[in-house]
């Protein structure tokens, strides 16, 4: 009787499809459809927390490209729903909401100009005696995106999209070391920072892995004198559920 019980168990009959098996999850939570069950047919929903590791660094005329610190990592975490656009859901669409830390350290002193009201990027940091400069700042954006992906659940996938939301807390941090002293100053006052941001990226690869990588369409500092600069972004994606 015992034996009959369990095998008839709810537990064991929840799941008739068989190519789908409980040893192959491939993420926290895959079978989480929400609050209530999923209807029949429904098709299998991906990526709906997105941890993206990144680089940071920036690109313009006078400040050469991968003069970061490797020391310049930032996060995203990405909270999405994902909506099938046909019925074997390789064709998707991704909406929801995203907050980031970015942080870059440099060999550059960020330098407030006061009669312009400009942001300047003044090189040879370790010169003037500066052990780290590091710029940060946080934002919250709603990203889209669409996707693509295979058939099976252990899937190659391509996500285009973008984000366009708020920036904040702008900082630059410069840390002076001479002997057991150490010595932090913290500027907050930078008068161009762009309080809106936007950006095109990419996630490329397999189920829960993915590299990455994002443009920043609108420069940091907005003021004609200041120093032109766009960010950009590339690591690696893991997806949760």
């Amino acid at each position: 009787m015992f034996g009959i019980l369990f095998l008839s168990s709810p537990v064991l009959a929840q799941d008739q499809d068989f190519d789908v098996i409980s040893r192959h999850r491939p993420g926290f939570m895959w079978y989480y459809d929400g609050i209530k069950a999923p209807e029949a047919g429904q098709p299998r929903k991906y990526d709906r927390l997105i941890f993206d590791i990144c680089y940071n660094d920036w690109q313009g005329t006078s400040v050469p490209m991968f003069e970061a610190s490797p020391r310049s990592i930032g996060m995203n975490v990405n909270t999405l729903f994902d909506v099938a656009l046909n019925k074997k859901n390789t064709v998707s669409f991704g909406w929801g909401l995203s907050y980031g830390i970015y942080r870059q350290e440099m060999n550059y002193v960020i330098w407030a100009n006061d009669s312009t009201q400009s942001t300047h990027l003044n090189p040879g940091a370790d010169k003037l005696g500066i052990d780290r400069s590091i710029f940060k700042f946080h934002s919250v954006s709603v990203p889209l995106e669409l996707r693509f992906r295979g058939k099976n659940w252990k899937h190659v996938k391509l996500h285009l999209g973008g984000r366009v939301g708020f920036q904040f807390l702008p900082a630059s941090v410069l840390v002076h070391k001479q002997g057991k002293i150490v010595s932090i100053q913290k500027n907050r006052g930078l008068y161009d920072f762009n309080p809106i941001g936007a950006q095109a990226h990419v996630r490329l690869g397999i189920r829960n892995w993915a590299l990455y990588g994002a443009y920043h369409i609108l420069p940091p500092f907005q003021a004609s004198e200041s120093t032109k600069v766009n960010l950009f972004q590339f690591g690696l994606s893991i997806s949760l559920f």
